[in-house]
């Protein structure tokens, strides 16, 4: 990963390159800042332990595993509660860049330092430095597989088909009617819908309140996550991408300090506060590593729904002009500061909105990942995946194709009566 910053008064650059390996970033960041290095040890150290506990960690645990895990879990009991920036001051470090490139995995969870709960960029930090992989062929390929096996097993896929409602009898889910008034009869329903509209619309608060008060409280108090930019760019074969360093898997280009602060206090407000002396982006380069045509995808987030939604419905023109507007402002800043000409080599430009993840996902937020993973809305304090209504799950971890596929691993070890992971929070080979 690299880390283009950008002093936002002179222009100029600093580039700070974190390589792959857990023992390899830590020496790099020892050498590279001496008067910090023993703190950063004690750091990555302690932290490292941390994530190496969540394999222990059970989903559901009854009362002797909770005995335990206050034994093999110490440092995520004692730490569950806190913000990442509250963790990471109590090791002492002081060095303004250090604190930028840990903030970094902070911000992949389009929360700020000081609203994320700690456990999520320690884990995202540890899973990158270990290794961040993409299917040979990319990951449409990897969903197709999935599709195909699920067929070859004899399920069947109802694509273009509206879920109304959830059906209930009593305190058990017993199926889903579909907009076309179709009832499809089961014994369980697993929904990945924004949780909002699956228990407020498809199942209805008040039922739910009448089953478990607490369980509808915390429906209606939790915070989803942001919405996004996204820009795809299909390029010419006439631009060498390796040669200006798009293969080292993600590039941020920041104005640092406090700029995710600011933007994410402009979302709060509904407004975008991105300028040419405040942005923080993300650049990936998927065709270095899976091949094909050169692409570059720009990931810009927070991004609030703002106006987005009404003007795609009732004015297309000027949704489309705000949308251009933005998406040359974003490729003007990837031009300047990572990839010269850029706009020279583009062929096709397609640019996301939140109205786009809202038509898409169905979250009258646009939200790209789902529930916000703050301190009081994470691990033991999450919407709990098993719904007060028996049958009906919600599998919801955390962010990314990872956090989807081991959310749903997670309720199916539910279903199943821990007959896949013996109940544990993470997929382990052996137990």
């Amino acid at each position: 990963m690299r880390i283009i910053l950008v002093d936002p008064k002179s222009k100029k650059t600093k580039i700070i390159e974190i390589p792959s390996g857990v023992e390899t970033f830590k020496r790099s960041l020892m050498e590279r800042y001496p008067e910090n290095a023993e703190k950063i040890a004690r750091f990555l150290d302690y932290t490292r332990e941390m994530y190496l506990e969540l394999f222990n960690l059970k989903m559901e645990p009854k009362f002797f595993e909770i005995l335990k895990m206050l034994f093999t879990c110490p440092k995520i009991v004692k730490n569950a509660s806190k913000t990442f920036k509250a963790y990471f001051e109590k090791f002492g470090i002081t060095e303004p860049e250090v604190i930028e490139i840990f903030n970094v995995f902070a911000e992949f969870s389009a929360l700020p330092p000081d609203r994320v709960a700690a456990i999520v960029p320690i884990s995202a930090m540890n899973s990158l430095l270990d290794g961040a992989y993409r299917p040979k062929q990319g990951f449409i390929e990897f969903s197709k597989n999935l599709e195909d096996r699920f067929l070859e097993e004899g399920g069947e896929l109802m694509l273009n088909t509206t879920v109304s409602k959830i059906l209930v009898e009593g305190d058990k889910v017993c199926g889903v009617q579909l907009k076309d008034g179709r009832e499809i009869r089961t014994d369980y329903v697993v929904t990945t819908v924004d949780p909002k509209i699956a228990m407020k619309e498809m199942v209805g608060l008040d039922f739910i309140r009448k089953i478990d008060k607490k369980y509808a409280n915390k429906v209606e108090k939790v915070k989803m996550s942001t919405s996004s930019m996204n820009l795809s760019l299909g390029l010419d074969d006439q631009i060498d991408l390796g040669a200006l360093g798009l293969d080292c898997g993600y590039n941020v280009i920041t104005t640092g300090g406090n700029t995710y602060d600011r933007l994410f206090d402009a979302y709060e407000k509904g407004k975008i506060a991105f300028s040419e002396d405040l942005f923080h982006i993300g650049v990936v380069c998927p065709s270095l590593t899976t091949g094909g045509k050169p692409n570059i995808t720009v990931r810009i987030t927070p991004m609030a729904i703002g106006d987005w939604l009404v003007l795609r419905e009732n004015s297309p023109k000027k949704y489309k002009e705000k949308k251009e507007k933005w998406g040359e402002f974003f490729i003007k800043i990837v031009e300047k500061y990572l990839i010269p000409n850029l706009r020279e080599h583009i062929l096709v430009k397609d640019v996301s909105t939140p109205a786009t993840y809202a038509r898409y996902s169905g979250s009258p937020t646009g939200s790209v990942y789902d529930m916000a993973p703050s301190p009081d809305n994470f691990g033991r304090t999450r919407l709990k995946m098993r719904t007060p209504i028996k049958g009906l799950f919600q599998p919801k971890f955390v962010h990314g194709v990872f956090g989807c596929l081991l959310a749903g691993i997670q309720v199916n070890d539910m279903i199943s009566d821990r007959a896949i992971m013996n109940g544990n929070a993470r997929f382990k080979m052996e137990d």
